[in-house]
């Protein structure tokens, strides 16, 4: 039950992307990770011809259902549209977290609090909640790479969902 619930905040994030500005043909995007790899063909288990950066303006050569077709340098792949955005991604300072909270991810969002903020919860009388960080770090721990795209696909998700 509690990989399930973990896996639930992972797939709206999957969601997040997808609600993202409709991308067109011709028009720019942006990968919103780097290293998002650029597909041989629209599947989500396809080799990976290029891996992409996220502050680089890409092509968009074609859309065909949730899947474009860009350009990035002398490869041309297919990424899913959840994964790529209309906008360039913020800056970031070099902790890696935006200093603006209408930028804060939801990877930046679920990290956990540090030692001192478990104290003050513990001295405010929230050591129930300190736990329940505790205990959600010790789950996503747990949850690998493998087990998350099983899930999506035995549930048609995000890539995996139904009319590509």
């Amino acid at each position: 039950m509690r990989k399930v619930l973990i896996l639930a905040g992972l797939l709206a994030a999957v969601s997040l992307g997808a609600m993202a500005a409709e991308l067109e043909a011709g028009h720019s995007a942006y990968a919103i990770r780097d290293g998002q790899p650029l597909l041989a063909d629209k599947d989500p288990d396809a080799a990976t011809v290029a891996k992409l950066k996220s502050h680089h303006e890409y092509t968009v050569l074609q859309i065909s259902g949730k899947w474009a077709q860009l350009k990035a340098g002398s490869s041309t792949g297919w990424v899913y549209n959840g994964n790529l955005s209309r906008d360039e991604p913020p800056e970031v300072n070099t902790s890696g977290l935006s200093t603006e909270a209408s930028a804060t991810t939801l990877s930046a969002a679920a990290r956990g609090i540090d030692n001192d903020a478990k104290g003050y919860a513990d001295r405010k009388g929230e050591a129930e909640s300190a736990g329940d960080v505790v205990w959600m770090e010790q789950e996503n721990d747990a949850i690998g790479k493998d087990e998350v795209r099983a899930y999506l696909k035995e549930h048609k998700l995000g890539e995996y969902s139904e009319g590509k």
